[in-house]
Parts: C-alpha cells; structure tokens; sequence
C-alpha cells in the first residue's frame, strides 16, 4: 500500500454522512497505516537478522503483529456489524400495511397477480419502476404466486420504500455503499496484517487472531455500545 491509496480513502471517508461508518474507516485507515509503516519495519528487522532461523523469524514476527490482535478483531467486528445494522434498518423500514379482512383490496391484488403471471423475473424487474404500489404488495405480499425471485423481492421492495419514504432508498443506498467500502478497506488491512505475519490464509489469519485474543466478549460489547452511540 501507498500513501496514495490512504489518502484517497481519508477523503472518501470526509464525506460519509454516517459517523459510525466514517469514524471506523478513519481508525482502519489509521492501523493500516501503521502495520504498513512502522510494524513493517520492525518485521523487516527480524527477516534481516541472521542469527535468527526461518522458524525463529516466523515466531518473532507473529509476536510482534500479536500486540495488535485486538485492534484487527474489533475493527473486523464492527465492520461486520455496521453492514449487519444497515440491513437491519431497511428490513425495519414501514411499509403499508395489508389489511386481513379488506376483501375489495383482496380482489385487486387477484387481479393484479394474474397480470403479472406468466413474466419473466427479468420483465419483472423491468416494470417495477413505474408499477403502482398496488402491484408492488402484490408481489411482496406472495412472490412464489408470480414466481419473483429474492433479486426482484429485493428490487420491489426498494421501490416500495421509495413510494412511502422518498427519498430513503438514495440514503439507504448511500450507507450500504459506505458499509461495503468499510468492508473492502478493512479486509485490505487485515491482508496486510497477515503478510506480516506470513499468515497464508483467511482461515489462517482468522485462527491466529482467535488464538491471541482467545476472549472477545469486551471487544463484541464495546462494539455493540460504539455502534449504539452513533
């Protein structure tokens, strides 16, 4: 990595509007920083001893990249949560509600069932733009009765967002992309800790972290009270 790279995602992050997002990409671009910089001296002066056997330098470097196993696990964790919350809060968000006992309404989402009956999930998705919000129920309400797939559910209830919350899909949008770029930042980081650590691997990175921080429960509550916070 280069300072380049670590800059362009400083700036990326300054327009964030989620803090929690943009707060934990500022502290993984930070560590990344580090590993890359200082920890990776340090592991080069081990490699370049001579007086050290291969299995020696291995031992020493992992020890050295092991004082810095919480950091990874916590930033790890909250990126994962971060994405799990901006989830949570689309599946959460209100949609009209089918009334049970309201028959005429029955009848017209029938109606609007046997229309869209025999179309491809792909012409599916292509008329949910300009469909009505009683189309989009119908597909909601029973998506195997039109044969709409988890990819056209998906596209059908951004839209119904849209139509009861304007402008929400945009912000949805928005933070979903932000948690993703968290994701990919915080995985290029945790590659660069395993390098230095000739750590091969994700299982094998995953396992080395579980061994040095064998007890993560305060790391998961802290986590849980910064993301509560924000």
């Amino acid at each position: 990595m280069n300072q380049p790279y670590f800059r362009h995602i400083e700036q990326a992050a300054a327009a964030i509007s989620n803090a929690a997002i943009r707060n934990a990409l500022v502290s993984t671009i930070e560590l990344h920083r580090t590993l890359d910089d200082v920890t990776r001296a340090s592991v080069a002066a081990v490699r370049d001893n001579k007086d050290l056997s291969p299995a020696g330098k291995t031992k020493q470097s992992r020890d050295i990249i092991g004082s810095r196993a919480w950091e990874v696990i916590k930033i790890k964790m909250i990126a994962r949560r971060l994405a799990e919350c901006i989830e949570e809060k689309r599946a959460a968000m209100k949609l009209p509600e089918i009334e049970p006992t309201d028959s005429a309404g029955a009848a017209l989402r029938s109606q609007a069932r046997a229309r869209l009956a025999g179309k491809s999930n792909q012409e599916l998705r292509g008329l949910i733009q300009t469909m009505s919000p009683l189309f989009l129920t119908t597909i909601l309400e029973a998506p195997e009765l039109v044969g709409a797939d988890a990819q056209t559910v998906n596209v059908a209830r951004t839209h119904a967002i849209e139509l009861a919350h304007p402008g929400m899909t945009a912000a949805l949008e928005a933070e979903r992309d932000a948690a993703t770029l968290l994701v990919n930042v915080t995985n290029a980081m945790a590659q660069t800790y395993g390098e230095l650590g000739e750590l091969p691997n994700n299982i094998a990175l995953d396992g080395f972290l579980n061994e040095r921080v064998q007890d993560q429960r305060h790391l998961a509550a802290d986590v849980e009270r910064l993301i509560n916070q924000s």
